[in-house]
């Protein structure tokens, strides 16, 4: 941020915008966070003035359409800290609403109370809510979270997770769909990623978690998890035991290690094993690209759905399991729908809400 002008150092609204611009063009650098933290909390008028600046920016129809700047996730961060006296509050609304300059009441209350927590640093008391944060995504939306701890969350088009930070560990529940973890290694407070079907406990790692309806696939790009099928203990359990406990043939904890450039699927009723994957084409989607390889063409259709709000249907039960090969973008249906249209054996029909995929009659 630039300094030289004093103007704009005494400046609330001018520092506010500097932060903004600097948090949506590259997500900010660690040490833009950390400037951002210190002057968050050295007023109750910095609180204001970049609630107002990112609710007119908001107005802009392209201020930022993949949502790559998460507010509340900035202001949670500021708010964090290593102190033990903590006061609890009633939980504010699990999904945060993007303000507009409608809402500018409402943001100046929000304010007010973001106020009393800056106000109260002084006495050495921090205010958190009871509750951990929920992020949703909707059809086509990518978001990118930067935690208070520094781990960054990318969720994939039709995800719900549930963040829960504590002096004790970092834990996230996926509800639904696909994220991507980057955490900042802390030995002594776990990550944590819990899914219906699987645990995963990172260790200063980055991993993908896929969670379907019947299961769940862990991908490593960097570092090493901890896998299992229930909780199993590896949540809780230190570190170096951890590692020492997995390295045993017939480990206790019923966990799997899984290393950089492997994958693990967990079901219901099967050992997890991890093995060899293109990491580059299940992390396709973070630049919105669809990468099928032979892919039964109901798959096809679930990832399609994901980014358009017209459903792709397979109406014949025969063609759901025909392979698909091909790049995409998921930006542009067109083409693969145009693909589709020039296989001999499909009949494509589109409507207002559906675009149906039948076996064509020609013979």
């Amino acid at each position: 941020m630039d300094t030289s002008s004093a103007n704009k150092r005494l400046d609330p609204a001018a520092q506010a915008s500097e932060f903004f611009i600097e948090f949506r063009t590259d997500g900010g650098t660690a040490a833009v966070r950390a400037r951002f933290e210190k002057w968050l909390r050295a007023s109750p008028e910095h609180v204001q003035a970049y609630l107002e600046v990112a609710a007119g920016w908001s107005e802009l129809p392209t201020s930022d359409p993949q949502h790559r700047i998460d507010l509340e996730a900035l202001l949670t961060a500021a708010r964090e800290t290593g102190e033990d006296n903590v006061v609890h509050l009633r939980s504010s609304r699990a999904q945060p609403a993007r303000p507009s300059i409608a809402h500018l009441a409402k943001l100046r209350a929000i304010a007010a109370v973001l106020a009393l927590v800056v106000s109260a640093l002084g006495a050495g008391i921090w205010l958190l809510a009871q509750q951990g944060h929920t992020y949703s995504t909707g059809i086509g939306e990518q978001r990118t979270l930067i935690l208070a701890d520094g781990s960054t969350v990318i969720l994939n088009a039709l995800t719900t997770i549930k963040v829960q930070l504590t002096k004790e560990a970092r834990t996230i529940s996926l509800v639904r769909g696909q994220a991507y973890f980057h955490d900042v290694d802390e030995p002594n407070r776990p990550f944590i990623v819990h899914s219906s079907t699987s645990t995963v406990r990172a260790i200063g790692t980055v991993f993908d978690v896929d969670k379907e309806s019947d299961r769940t696939i862990v991908t490593v790009l960097e570092g090493q998890v901890a896998v299992a099928k229930s909780v199993a203990g590896i949540d809780s359990t230190e570190r170096r035991e951890l590692l020492r406990d997995l390295a045993e043939p017939a480990n206790t904890l019923k966990a799997v290690l899984v290393p950089a450039g492997k994958q693990v699927t967990l079901l219901a009723h099967s050992t997890p094993v991890p093995k060899p994957v293109d990491v580059s084409a299940v992390t396709a989607w973070l630049q919105q690209r669809l990468i099928f390889d032979g892919t039964p063409l109901q798959e096809v259709a679930q990832q399609f759905n994901l980014y358009s709000k017209r459903r792709l249907v397979i109406v014949d039960a025969a063609l759901r399991t025909v392979g698909v090969s091909g790049v995409y973008s998921a930006s542009d249906p067109a083409a693969l729908i145009g693909f589709l249209r020039s296989q001999p054996a499909m009949h494509v029909v589109e409507t207002d809400d559906e675009i149906q995929v039948t076996q064509s009659s020609a013979k």
